[in-house]
């Protein structure tokens, strides 16, 4: 049996701030945090021009960014004209385009880190921003940042990434398993030299196939091989590294998605709430800005887990959070079905949607499913939500949802067409979602669960 259709399940670029995509709901564009903060006055901004100029719905995503929906020609400008007041916002659509740098949440706050990666974020981010030849990188690329310790960016991939080893930092293109351990005032030079390098070699194999360039780091490695990789950009003393490459320490094993998380060596720890099925509503953002400033430290954490983090909570305070963050619709409890479900936007608000992605995980999620594991509902066979493999995809096709256990919204599907009934009661069967949950595509265990429970 062969897999959905992916006819026109095109993905080769990515809006922006000041790069608008149509589609089924209008125009949207993306808002990119810096270094993955957002202090609660910006927040209460991003969510007022959201109400103004679009419809009002935000999407958190895989890359730590936040999509804004509904927009129309007129009022995209307005929009990005709100962001740049706020600091959200590059000075040319190129060099916003290419600013993609994702850090770990925490930063220096994390009492563990062995650097500050939000301030080297910042650092990297401004190269990418001032430099014009960097503008000519794809839309795709992104570097990583990751000091975490309390929050990883476990399992999350870049086309470099930047990590702590000891006393020095790791610089690891993707695609292989060699890295440069350097002190940290030689990391930015040394990505400089990275980007070049890849840069001259893409117009070169653009040059000679006559075709589109590659768009990601991996490419480069795989074609040529880490070292000369390193060798182009002038770098010496590549050593291997082990595991897959732009991958970070595993995450503990009991540390919840949602919910609060004492940090070792900190007095206050983080309050994690997660987003319903990858939507929000503005005013939702408006409200986390105001639990920020009186839970924790006025700032919210943008992760690419599809949720958000608090810093600096007092454990008195967990309980009155928790049922605040609960009551305004976040997902606040790791029990809470929902916080398995990885939806996209679906129909109508993508035109590519074959269902009402949102509306179905809300019926399956008050059903109690998934018992365990991750379930991917998919507008089409794209797989945009949730790239990585789930215990369960439903795909939605003009026939109804496919099935898939265990592969991507892609895969060849176990059954087809069902209704939203019918997967309901295929999935309540006696045959579970393999028992993990999905960080950012890496898995992290729990419990095994049958699914009745």
């Amino acid at each position: 049996m062969t897999g959905p259709s992916t006819e026109g399940a095109v993905k080769g670029w990515c809006p922006s701030l000041l790069t608008p995509m149509e589609s089924g709901d209008g125009l949207l564009v993306r808002v990119k945090p810096r270094a993955a903060t957002l202090a609660a006055a910006q927040a209460e901004a991003v969510a007022q021009a959201a109400r103004q100029y679009g419809n009002g719905m935000i999407e958190p995503t895989n890359r730590g960014h936040l999509q804004v929906r509904g927009l129309t020609d007129g009022t995209v400008d307005g929009f990005a004209a709100a962001m740049a007041g706020i600091g959200l916002a590059a000075a040319t659509p190129e060099a916003e385009a290419v600013r993609n740098v994702l850090a770990d949440p925490l930063g220096s706050d994390d009492p563990a880190a062995r650097f500050d990666s939000h301030a080297l974020a910042h650092r990297l981010s401004a190269v990418l921003e001032t430099d014009p030849a960097f503008h000519a990188l794809p839309g795709k690329f992104g570097l990583l940042v990751d000091a975490g310790v309390a929050l990883p960016l476990a399992g999350c991939t870049a086309d470099i990434a930047i990590q702590a080893d000891g006393d020095r930092l790791t610089v690891e293109p993707a695609g292989g398993n060699r890295a440069l351990r350097l002190p940290e005032e030689a990391v930015e030079d040394a990505v400089r030299r990275l980007l070049t390098a890849f840069l001259a070699w893409r117009k070169g194999a653009q040059d000679a196939a006559a075709i589109s360039s590659p768009r990601r780091m991996k490419a480069m490695v795989t074609a040529c091989g880490a070292d000369a990789v390193f060798d182009a950009a002038g770098l010496n003393g590549a050593r291997p590294v082990d595991g897959p490459a732009t991958t970070g320490p595993e995450p503990p094993a009991d540390r919840p998605q949602a919910g609060f998380s004492p940090v070792q060596g900190a007095a206050h720890g983080y309050f994690s709430v997660a987003v319903p099925f990858g939507s929000m509503e503005a005013d939702d953002l408006a409200a986390l800005a105001r639990l920020s400033r009186r839970y924790a430290d006025g700032t919210i954490r943008v992760t690419p887990w599809k949720s958000f983090v608090l810093w600096g909570v007092s454990p008195a305070d967990a309980f009155d959070l928790r049922k605040t963050a609960a009551d305004i619709g976040l997902v606040a409890e790791s029990d809470d079905p929902r916080r398995r479900i990885v939806a996209c936007a679906g129909r109508p608000r993508c035109a590519s949607g074959h269902a009402d992605t949102c509306a179905d995980a809300a019926y399956l999620a008050a059903a109690g499913l998934p018992g365990t594991g991750v379930l991917h509902l998919s507008g089409c066979a794209k797989g945009c939500a949730h790239p990585a493999a789930a215990g369960v995809a439903l795909v939605a096709t003009p026939g109804g949802y496919d099935l898939v256990r265990n592969g991507r919204a892609g895969d060849a599907p176990e059954r087809t067409n069902l209704t939203r009934e019918a997967a309901t009661e295929a999935l309540a069967a006696p045959n579970p979602v393999a028992p993990i949950v999905a960080v950012c595509g890496t898995p992290v265990r729990e419990p095994v669960r049958t699914a009745a429970e």
